[in-house]
């Protein structure tokens, strides 16, 4: 995915230096969306971490005393 907004920043240099406006916008666009997507894809990643958390915790509470004492 990082390769990808590489690649739409390049694609926006040439675009600046040849002059085209349409590889410009199209270049921009494409590279926000990258990094919108890098960054919802960053937010996932933590909170699949805080759930996991979350749920070894749970799992944790409701698991009955593994050594029992008489």
């Amino acid at each position: 995915m990082i390769l990808s907004t590489v690649l739409g920043m390049i694609a926006l240099v040439i675009g600046l230096i040849i002059g085209w406006p349409v590889l410009v916008l199209l270049s921009i666009v494409f590279t926000v969306v990258q990094l919108v997507m890098v960054a919802a894809k960053t937010a996932v990643e933590r909170n699949d971490v805080k759930v996991a958390k979350r749920l070894a915790a749970k799992q944790a509470r409701h698991q009955p005393d593994q050594n029992p004492t008489p």
